[in-house]
């Protein structure tokens, strides 16, 4: 039980401030959505380039 409290409460305290500094950034969310899915593309990249140096070093 004191474990799940734990957990809760982190869980809590971590949306908490990430949602206080999403609302104190300067930007508007168009930009943020537009980084996020930059992102999101370059780690695609990363993982399929890994991937396949994965599979060309098993044959």
């Amino acid at each position: 039980m004191n474990c799940d409290t734990g957990f809760w409460c982190g869980m809590t305290a971590g949306m908490v401030a990430g949602i206080a500094v999403g609302v104190m950034l300067p930007r508007g969310r168009g930009s943020m959505k537009t980084q996020v899915g930059k992102r999101i593309q370059k780690m695609g990249a990363a993982v399929d380039h890994t991937v396949d140096n994965l599979i060309s070093n098993l044959r």
